[in-house]
């Protein structure tokens, strides 16, 4: 639980494309602050739980509260901190002139949690487990030579690459470049950077301590408490009885029901911390091949009402393309309902009838899935609901290609990421089985080294998927969490949330 202990913490605002990633830019996650009275204890209600194999394992990392582990305990490279790239243990990073290899300076002053003191080799070290299977993050680092990286001196690295990739730094370190000691290779003993050590695991909680010698500052709590909790409404109830003191990830329900309440404080994440809501369809499976059902079926959405049933007002709607509000945005037009134009298209292709993949993954997927199930049969098309539990759903990344038409949703990134990250053929992500010619685009676009010709390729790329790609993007989900009152300076980096900020009431 929470207990006494206050210091103020800052949030972060967004900024433009790259903004923040000058020589003087302060890292996302410190410095914490220090110097003032701490709070002793915070027990974080999670989606997830760590499981024993992935625990302080940054290539086993997936999602929920394994993210939220790993945050605490590495540091990274750079970080995508509320739509603004920013340099963490990067000083800076910079390509030669056509974007085959880049330098990397890191910041001096880091040690790790064992004392030793960051360097050149632990970076090399990290980036080739990181981009070498089994780690679920291989596909990021697919275009480096991994072999060929070197250590030039103790705080720079040279990265060259397969191919140009002017994108190197928000669609790769940004994307995740977490960095752990050169050697180290079991992480059932984690070492990091970052603002906590992982002391133990009991049942579903996971407990970590606060690294005293934090380079950027002592953290201002002294314990976390990663409690996973599966189900949403359970969390809150956690929250509401005290047996948490923040929960991470509440429906739109229980936001509207707890607005009233003046013990609990809902936070809302923004646009840069929004979940993108999807229903993929896989454009290499039938009958989603044909891209007549794939437009069919965006045309037969009621988006608007998919974002009232859902999100319940904590939201608004999407048109198919994810980066909304954030750098490189198309801002393209809202994509109307045409339910004429839907049955047509539905009766040329001869499609009476799909199967779609749903479950809980996020608060109000399932309620969006039956009412989309309403909506396609006023066009003419019965939807059958295959419902899995939240755990099952991702149970297996490798197959998650293998569906022709599932919900899904995506963290709400800007294009540069999005488009580079999930994508490309490699993607364990890429569940709309984009085309070889958009991958070719989209290499061309990668390699582009200027920012400005860069980001009109991928404006390019955006406008191309809004035309033919494979989700029917209905929604923008803002992340909703809730805290005890007075619980102040949680932070968000990459939708994940940090607490070494964190202030209590007095």
């Amino acid at each position: 639980m929470l207990r006494l202990g206050l210091l103020t913490g800052a949030a972060v605002v967004g900024a433009p494309l790259l903004a923040g990633c000058g020589d003087d830019a302060e890292p996302a996650g410190g410095p914490s602050g220090g110097g003032g009275a701490s709070v002793p204890s915070l027990k974080i209600g999670a989606p997830h739980a760590v499981t024993d194999s992935e625990a302080g394992n940054p290539l086993a990392t997936s999602i929920g509260a394994t993210l939220i582990v790993m945050r605490h305990v590495y540091d990274s490279l750079m970080v995508l901190d509320n739509g603004e790239y920013k340099y963490q243990l990067a000083e800076s990073v910079e390509p030669n002139a056509d974007a085959t290899e880049w330098t990397i300076k890191l910041r001096s002053g880091v040690t790790f949690h064992d004392g030793r003191p960051l360097r050149a080799a632990d970076v090399v070290h990290s980036l080739r487990a990181l981009g070498t299977k089994p780690s679920n993050r291989a596909s990021v680092y697919a275009l480096v030579d991994l072999p060929k990286i070197t250590a030039v001196d103790d705080l720079t690295v040279r990265v060259p690459l397969l191919a140009p990739r002017g994108d190197f730094k928000e669609a790769v370190l940004v994307v995740f470049s977490p960095i752990f000691p050169e050697g180290l290779t079991d992480f059932t003993k984690p070492i990091g950077s970052g603002p906590y050590t992982l002391a133990e695991r009991s049942g579903t909680t996971t407990r970590l301590v606060a690294n005293e010698q934090y380079w950027g500052g002592r953290p201002t709590v002294d314990e976390l408490h990663v409690v996973g909790i599966l189900d949403a409404g359970a969390r809150l109830s956690a929250l509401k009885a005290g047996q948490v003191d923040y929960a991470i990830g509440i429906s739109a329900t229980g936001a509207r029901t707890e607005a009233a309440n003046s013990e609990l404080v809902v936070h809302r994440g923004g646009p840069a911390n929004a979940n993108a809501l999807s229903f993929a369809m896989n454009q290499k499976l039938k009958p989603f091949d044909d891209p007549r059902v794939r437009q069919a079926v965006r045309l037969a959405a009621d988006r608007q009402a998919l974002v009232d049933n859902a999100l319940l007002g904590y939201g608004t709607t999407a048109d198919d393309v994810v980066g909304m509000k954030l750098p490189g945005y198309a801002d393209l037009p809202p994509r109307a309902r045409d339910l004429d134009q839907a049955r047509r298209l539905f009766a040329e292709a001869g499609v009476t009838a799909l199967t779609l993949r749903t479950g809980e993954i996020v608060p109000g997927m399932l309620n969006a899935s039956r009412l989309l199930a309403q909506q396609l049969k006023e066009a003419g098309v019965e939807l059958t609901l295959e419902e899995l539990s939240p755990d099952a759903y991702y149970a297996d990344l490798m197959t998650l290609a293998t569906h022709p038409f599932q919900a899904f949703y995506y963290s709400n990134r800007p294009a540069a990421v999005h488009l580079s990250a999930v994508t490309h053929a490699k993607a364990p992500f890429n569940v709309t089985g984009t085309s070889e010619a958009y991958q070719g685009k989209l290499a061309a676009a990668q390699a582009t080294p200027d920012d400005k010709a860069r980001e009109a390729a991928f404006r390019a790329l955006q406008e191309e998927f809004y035309a033919e790609g494979g989700d029917l993007l209905w929604g923008f989900q803002e992340q909703l969490d809730a805290g005890r009152k007075g619980i102040e300076g949680v932070r968000m980096v990459q939708s994940v949330q940090l607490f070494d900020r964190v202030t209590g009431p007095a």
